[in-house]
């Protein structure tokens, strides 16, 4: 029965993200939340709430990007509950993922470590 219910919870988030991301290409006219990708939604097994998380295309204006979509939260809810059948449309919680930008910094040290080591190889 959970493995059911974790499968139905999996699904529920996909379909959450896609009309999410959908929503804010098409529906909402702030262009700063065109700039946004999600990155994953992981709804309660309730639907009471759920928790989306977001980046940006570009560095810089996080927090008045994540202000703007927190602004917009109540909107998505309500075209969320014309898109789609559930129980109950959760509350939203849009939180940044820097998932990106720290594997961009370990990628950025990893280089750096490569060069420094075939320079010490080189000058051998």
């Amino acid at each position: 029965m959970t493995q059911k219910k974790n499968y139905r919870i999996a699904q529920v988030n996909r379909l959450l993200q896609e009309e999410i991301a959908d929503i804010l290409l098409t529906e909402i006219d702030d262009e700063r939340l065109k700039q946004i990708t999600l990155t994953e939604v992981r709804a309660a097994k309730d639907l009471s709430h759920a928790i989306v998380f977001i980046t940006l295309h570009k560095s810089g204006g996080r927090e008045e990007l994540l202000e703007a979509v927190h602004r917009a939260s109540g909107a998505i809810r309500k075209l969320l509950n014309s898109r789609i059948r559930l129980k109950r449309i959760p509350e939203l919680d849009f939180r940044y993922d820097d998932s990106l930008d720290r594997a961009e910094r370990i990628t950025r040290i990893l280089d750096r470590l490569h060069v420094e080591i075939q320079d010490d190889i080189d000058s051998e």
